[in-house]
């Protein structure tokens, strides 16, 4: 599942193939991602709209028009975008398409259907990590709150920070030299900063790889740089054996010798 600097990156590549360009026909090929619109309302949202840019805010994607309206994308667990020409074969599981003008096609797919597209009307109520209002002094304060919960249920909690999944949770935790599954209320002054500065560093190192690795890409996750998370059996990069355990029903990895 593509987290926030994998998102990131496609906001930046969606927004140079689509930003300016008007949508000639919106196809609906499936009505569940986009509830509770039905198909006639979904196509006269979008239909004949300019895209204006792509943005992203926690694990989602807001497409904004000439209108002033934006379309939110929640890719969920299986969504894709493509990218295609037409003419070309509209991959299978398609749920929605943007027909452009100059003969570009974007897809939206997703074989489970949780893929969301909806209306964005709502402000953000949580916050998100590599922007302004993520500061030292909120972060203290989420971690005193949750005082009884550990980190990395801390981490992936999208009703307070948005954006980090289990994959960079457990990256995260790595970076800060912190288990993941110590209590948020066992932390130390010195280890909440080491912790706060591990979240925007990690976030932020990532997407300059993911630009470097994705080369253009709006799919797929990447997870080459990945030091811990995914290495069943591994080692971390110092050599050192992992441990996999569940935190909160999610699959973890960290090493015991480096972090504690």
């Amino acid at each position: 599942m593509p987290e926030l600097p994998d998102l990131e990156v496609f906001a930046e590549n969606l927004t140079k193939y689509t930003a300016g360009k008007k949508i000639k026909k919106v196809e609906v090929f499936k009505d569940k991602p986009i509830m509770p619109l039905k198909r006639l309302e979904f196509i006269a949202f979008a239909e004949r709209k300019i895209i204006k840019s792509v943005k992203r805010f926690g694990k989602q994607l807001l497409f904004t028009f000439d209108d002033g309206k934006t379309l939110l994308l929640h890719l969920m667990l299986h969504g894709e975008l493509y990218y295609i020409n037409e003419g070309e074969k509209i991959p299978e599981y398609a749920v929605a398409a943007f027909h452009f003008f100059d003969k570009k096609i974007l897809v939206f797919k997703d074989h489970t259907q949780w893929l969301k597209l909806r209306l964005h009307t709502e402000g953000e109520h949580a916050v998100d990590p590599i922007s302004k209002a993520f500061t030292s002094g909120f972060f203290k304060a989420l971690l005193s709150e949750k005082a009884k919960t550990t980190l990395k249920e801390i981490l992936v909690d999208q009703e307070k920070v948005t954006g980090i999944g289990s994959s960079y949770a457990d990256e995260i935790c790595f970076n800060a030299k912190i288990r993941p599954q110590r209590l948020a209320g066992e932390l130390d002054d010195k280890e909440q900063k080491v912790l706060y500065n591990a979240v925007i560093t990690t976030l932020k190192d990532a997407v300059k790889k993911i630009k470097k690795g994705m080369n253009g890409n709006i799919t797929g996750e990447y997870t080459v740089h990945f030091a811990v998370h995914g290495k069943k059996k591994g080692f971390c990069p110092l050599g050192h054996k992992l441990t996999t355990l569940k935190i909160g029903g999610r699959g973890s990895e960290y090493c015991p010798k480096c972090q504690k």
